[in-house]
């Protein structure tokens, strides 16, 4: 609510921070600019009251709608990034339920089961411009497109299914070494290992960046890098109806398209270049408006309590 009001309603070129529009709720700006309020900050802050807050989102949602109502097409950048940022937050929550042990909400059903065998898909590879299409919303990291050349590669028309992942994690080679990255084997020893869950014909769920690169190395296989990803995702209806089950990590550190420039939401992404991974495809939590195969999600290596799985690619051809 206090996003949707600050970039929809008070945020201007000439004031980004938005002091001459007051927030409807007086002092939300301490409790909810993300921008300016550490996280620690967020557990020990004094709240409004339930009803004040839920108050705050009606009034706030009222007023983005009757100014949406009233906009021209080309003032909807706010709006349509607003609702994009609702989407997110609510994969978030449905995350943070599932980490606390806690119930997802009901419309929530789980992934598919993988229902075919993987195989190899072939792709000459070419020219494309990352980023390119005709959506009237794109983030700030999509932009501008960027042209480059694909080599030819094969990659796996299904993402890693949790038997063929536990064939590794249960063994004695999870703990070889000579299978992770220098980070990656002090992330796992320093870990409690996760409880994964789900069906074994289900994709393999809640991987690290660490433990899908180290699972390569042990059959033989690579990650994908964020461009045949997208290449595939945008020449192929079998490879873009495959998707969708569980982000994908990718081998490419999250970085800005040449003459990149960012957009109202300045922390989206620039803060996080060189130091996040990049994850394609969305989840099954992933809302629709999120599902398209230039969506660039990006979080850090070690990290694995997202809706995360992983598909590979021949490591050579």
């Amino acid at each position: 609510a206090w996003f949707a009001e600050f970039f929809c309603l008070r945020r201007r070129e000439d004031d980004i921070c938005g002091r001459r529009t007051p927030s409807c709720l007086a002092g939300s700006d301490l409790l909810f600019d993300s921008a300016f309020v550490p996280h620690a900050d967020r557990w020990v802050n004094e709240y409004p009251s339930k009803s004040v807050c839920m108050d705050f989102m009606q009034r706030s949602l009222d007023a983005v709608l009757n100014a949406l109502q009233s906009s021209r097409k080309d003032q909807r950048y706010p709006f349509q990034l607003a609702l994009a940022h609702e989407a997110m937050h609510g994969e978030a929550l449905v995350m943070t339920l599932n980490t606390l042990g806690l119930p997802s909400p009901a419309f929530v059903n789980g992934p598919a089961v993988l229902q075919k065998e993987s195989h190899d898909m072939r792709f000459d590879g070419g020219e494309i411009k990352l980023g390119d299409s005709a959506r009237a919303f794109r983030f700030d990291n999509e932009m501008p497109p960027m042209a480059t050349t694909v080599a030819p590669f094969s990659i796996s028309s299904c993402v890693v299914s949790a038997s063929e992942f536990a064939a590794f994690a249960m063994s004695t080679d999870y703990t070889d070494d000579r299978l992770w990255s220098i980070e990656g084997a002090i992330w796992r020893r320093s870990m409690a290992e996760a409880i994964r869950g789900g069906r074994r014909d289900a994709p393999a769920m809640h991987v690290s960046h660490y433990e899908a690169e180290a699972w390569c190395r042990w059959a033989g296989r690579r990650l994908p890098t964020e461009v045949e990803w997208e290449f595939a995702a945008t020449r192929s209806a079998e490879f873009a109806r495959s998707t969708g089950q569980v982000w994908e990590w990718t081998a490419s550190p999250f970085a800005a398209y040449p003459g990149f420039e960012p957009g109202p939401y300045r922390d989206y992404s620039a803060p996080w270049f060189g130091n996040h991974q990049v994850l394609r495809g969305g989840s099954f939590v992933t809302h629709v408006r999120l599902r398209y195969p230039q969506y660039r999600n990006f979080y850090t290596a070690g990290r694995r309590d997202m809706f995360c799985g992983f598909r590979t690619c021949a490591a050579a051809i």
